[in-house]
């Protein structure tokens, strides 16, 4: 008689113990993006209730954004999202040089939003109600992207002393992650406040 079911399996606590905390991080970051969400809902939801209690919106004397340069700016936005998942997909391949470029890239395409972003301020009337909310979520956003920017900045500073390798990459997964949510956010303020 064979006693194969009688063999002891062997166990990697260390592995284990590494998988537990990976999946912790991971589940962690989920509920923070559903928190964060919600308070992009919320911001959309004031746009709303603003624009629900003016007789005009854009309020009498005050001109609708024109949404054709933060359309042209929002596409950096979004290219950005390619280079972050280059970045990723490169580490996975344990092709450092390949992520750190494409880290670079994704930081200089959020810049570039940020200048956009900041041009388009430049021309937003005072207006009250429709400028303070119009700042308000644009800024909401942009602090996000900002953030977004020095997560990436961390990751390239670690990976420039060769911290990351294809099993061990969790900062890199993070910030895509976050930059991820980051662009989702965009296009739905973006439909808020230029197209509905």
């Amino acid at each position: 008689m064979d006693a194969q079911f009688a063999r002891p399996l062997t166990f990697d606590e260390e592995q284990f113990l590494h998988d537990r905390e990976l999946r912790n991080k991971r589940f962690a970051l989920q509920l923070w993006r559903i928190a964060n969400g919600m308070v992009f809902v919320f911001f959309a939801f004031a746009y709303y209730l603003l624009r629900s209690t003016q007789a005009s919106w854009p309020p009498a004397g005050v001109a609708r954004i024109d949404p054709t340069l933060p359309a042209v700016f929002s596409l950096s936005l979004l290219f950005s999202a390619v280079t972050a998942i280059r970045a990723q997909a490169a580490i996975r391949r344990d092709n450092r040089p390949a992520m750190q470029r494409n880290v670079l890239f994704t930081i200089g395409l959020g810049l570039i939003f940020l200048l956009g972003l900041g041009f388009v301020w430049r021309q937003v009337p005072y207006s009250g109600s429709y400028s303070a909310i119009f700042f308000a979520m644009t800024g909401f956003h942009a602090f996000h992207v900002l953030a977004g920017m020095v997560l990436f900045g961390y990751v390239l500073w670690k990976a420039q002393r060769g911290a990351y390798s294809k099993e061990s990459h969790w900062s890199v997964e993070a910030a895509v992650v976050f930059w991820h949510f980051i662009d989702l956010m965009w296009v739905f303020f973006f439909l808020v406040l230029y197209v509905l």
